[in-house]
């Protein structure tokens, strides 16, 4: 077979993008123009030029999915079934509908410039494809506008994201389209069972979906109501139910056991009672549940990627816990209290270097302003209660001045400072506990123990002013311990005896991502939906299906 030097070239407005194969389909050199027509007809063109350029000079000139004897087949097709079968994709947007009309387009004849065209139009479908892939479609910047909204009302919420750095030229011209795909996906928080699951309410969907159940007061085991059947349809559909077909109309042990599922699955009490709670938990429809999965589903692209750290921790704030993996499995899991609506725990990712013994609480400006001198207002004894100490600055030995001196009244006025700091020295009634974790960040958010352990039977824990309380701090140190030689059991145990603050260093740091997953796959592949705590779902909706 003769062999053609094959090469493209296409003019954009003036630049060079690709060239033509000398005569590989029966034509002569000569160079191919796409017009303004041909950019308005195909804005894609346009808003990826420049990344055109440097792709194809890159490569030479190279065609991405044409040879001498025409269109690359098997790499396009597997292109186009890669997004068509993307659950994450929405199949009225702009990347499902140019992959169809592509896919059309292939069973007809081109000629030199619809080859060209194809060729360009091929690589911003994959290029467009790649980002949502690694970026996904939440609109970032309107909810940065939300958050900006929510700090002139009081509430200072944080989302810090970690883009995955890639090389898109680089991925673009990998031959191996799906090998490509696994790289860039992310392989943490259970993200591919949580495409499975997607995959699996698509399906109810799809079938109809399921009715919303009539009101009802409440049902429980060892009543009868025609509701009965309703409910056990419904949780027939979502899994939970597992006894057998039937239409009986009676709350039956297997009825209640599919009501605990659910409810364990929901973060609710799991009582297996059917009251007003559950019932709307009940009715939220498999299209809500679905938007719902999308949206996590994409958040997870913007969490730091931990896969090569031999132990990292997590706290996921909707569902007050923490997580400990060590390469790669989950080893440990702590309960936790997170911020209250009004003080949302930020959203961020940081290094665990050191931990302090015996903490003292330096109480942040805003809690004095807003708390503390209030309170002492209304009870001048309030700071000897609460074991609370005036110092003239942060250092712990610094001068204590006596409340007595102060005129609490002035710093309510505005733009008034109090010129002290208050701390809590360490002790019993110490609200960091007896151990802190510390992660250094401008937030002056940590992880620590607390003396109200009373709040860690709640199922909902949202009672911080955004640090996160452990409920097991003892037990973290022995985890970590066991990768620091110096931080021996013994010597922990005195120091807390003694009351002296003192600071244990890392040999090892450890990564701590703060997340906000909704919903989310747990270690026995139940799909778990969590408390939106922060309504941060309803501002970070993306598109309707």
């Amino acid at each position: 077979m003769r062999r053609i030097n094959a090469f493209l070239m296409v003019w954009v407005l003036g630049i060079t993008l690709i060239t033509l194969p000398t005569d590989a389909w029966g034509i002569g050199r000569f160079p191919i123009y796409i017009d303004r027509d041909l950019l308005q007809h195909d804005p894609q063109l346009l808003k990826h030029q420049t990344t055109l350029t440097n792709l194809y000079q890159q490569r030479d000139n190279q065609p991405l999915w044409l040879t001498d004897q025409g269109i690359k087949g098997g790499k396009v097709n597997s292109l186009l079934s890669s997004i068509l079968r993307d659950v994450t994709l929405d199949p009225r947007g702009a990347i499902h509908r140019k992959a169809r009309i592509i896919k059309q387009d292939l069973s007809r004849h081109h000629d030199a410039r619809g080859l060209v065209e194809l060729e360009l139009q091929l690589t911003t479908l994959y290029i467009n494809f790649l980002q949502h892939t690694i970026l996904g479609e939440i609109d970032w910047k309107a909810f940065d506008n939300y958050l900006e909204e929510q700090e002139k009302k009081g509430v200072h919420g944080v989302w810090v994201r970690y883009p995955y750095k890639f090389d898109l030229l680089r991925l673009l011209s990998k031959e191996n389209i799906p090998q490509t795909l696994k790289e860039i996906t992310p392989k943490g928080y259970h993200y591919q069972a949580l495409i499975n699951k997607l995959y699996g309410l698509y399906k109810i969907k799809w079938r109809g979906g399921w009715g919303e159940l009539p009101y009802f007061k409440t049902l429980k085991k060892g009543q009868s109501s025609k509701i009965v059947p309703l409910l056990r349809q419904r949780l027939t559909l979502s899994g939970d139910y597992r006894g057998k077909a039937t239409q009986s109309q009676y709350f039956d042990t297997a009825l209640e056991k599919a009501v605990k599922r659910f409810q364990l699955r929901h973060q609710v009490l799991a009582d297996g009672i059917v009251g007003s709670g559950t019932r709307r938990l009940l009715n939220i429809s498999v299209t809500q549940k679905i938007h719902q999965l999308l949206l996590n589903i994409d958040r997870i692209k913007w969490i730091p990627r931990n896969d090569k750290d031999p132990r990292y921790l997590v706290v996921n704030i909707p569902e007050y816990m923490l997580h400990l993996y060590e390469y790669g499995r989950e080893t440990k899991r702590h309960r936790v209290i997170v911020g209250d609506p009004k003080h949302p725990s930020p959203i961020f990712s940081d290094t665990l270097s050191y931990i302090t013994l015996n903490p003292y609480w330096k109480i942040p400006d805003s809690i004095i302003r807003k708390e503390v001198i209030p309170s002492v207002l209304k009870d001048p004894n309030y700071l000897k209660k609460h074991h609370l100490e005036i110092h003239k600055t942060w250092e712990e030995n610094s001068s204590i001045i006596s409340p007595k001196s102060i005129n609490w009244a002035q710093y309510l006025q505005e733009g008034s400072k109090f010129p002290y700091r208050i701390m809590q020295p360490p002790g019993k009634d110490n609200a960091l506990g007896r151990i802190k974790f510390k992660f250094p960040n401008k937030f002056s958010v940590y992880l620590h123990d607390t003396p109200t352990r009373y709040l860690f039977k709640k199922n909902k824990r949202a009672f911080s002013h955004g640090c996160i309380r452990l409920d097991k701090p003892f037990s973290l140190l022995g985890s970590l311990a066991k990768n620091e030689p110096q931080i021996r059991a013994s010597e922990v145990k005195r120091i807390l005896k003694s009351r002296q603050k003192q600071e244990l260093d890392l040999v090892h740091d450890i990564p701590i991502n703060l997340v906000y997953l909704t919903t989310w796959v747990d270690k026995d592949n139940r799909l778990i939906f969590g408390d939106d705590i922060y309504q941060y779902d309803q501002h970070q909706k993306r598109f309707i299906r």
